[in-house]
């Protein structure tokens, strides 16, 4: 079960990477479109704008989702700076975790308590004419996966670091994972 989920999860990371390389050049195609349809043709098409802020958000959220699938966040680095025993350093990830974790929560509820009322009043977006649902869903969707890997860096902890952080820095006595 546990391979099957990691299948899954890298399969995943793979979609959500050709996805955010399709929607950063469809947006920069929108952008191009819309600048030479507004000065060069002196035509504007308020479509374009509503397109582009629905394809950005989409590339907002899937990206955050994949900063935080292998824990890529911007840090200080201080924890390296520090001459802290392991113990020290989980109890540190483990506490940042749970803080984001939290945060993550909070925002994922309001995100959805918004999505369910878009839905109840039937709201559509106003040159397309496309249900508003469409934009918030992005969030919901976003920040309930980050939950999810939040949640599974709370739960594994220990001086170690694993084939998900590979971007992030490492102290010295930390070993791979997979190599024990």
């Amino acid at each position: 079960m546990l391979s099957l989920l990691s299948r899954l999860d890298a399969g995943f990371a793979r979609l959500s990477r050709l996805l955010l390389i399709f929607l950063c050049l469809f947006l920069t195609g929108l952008m191009a479109t819309a600048v030479f349809l507004r000065y060069g043709l002196d035509q504007a098409f308020p479509a374009i704008e509503e397109i582009s802020i629905l394809t950005g958000l989409w590339l907002y959220f899937i990206a955050m989702v994949l900063v935080t699938r292998e824990r890529s966040h911007l840090t200080g680095g201080i924890m390296e700076l520090l001459n802290l025993t392991p113990k020290q350093r989980t109890l540190i990830k483990a506490f940042n975790d749970l803080v984001g974790l939290t945060v993550i929560c909070f925002f994922g509820f309001y995100a959805t308590k918004y999505l369910l009322f878009i839905m109840k009043i039937n709201r559509a977006s106003t040159n397309l004419g496309w249900p508003t649902a469409l934009w918030v869903s992005a969030a919901v969707a976003g920040f309930t996966l980050m939950a999810l890997y939040k949640l599974r860096d709370l739960f594994s902890h220990s001086n170690t670091y694993s084939q998900y952080d590979n971007k992030s820095l490492h102290a010295r006595d930390a070993v791979l994972k997979e190599s024990q």
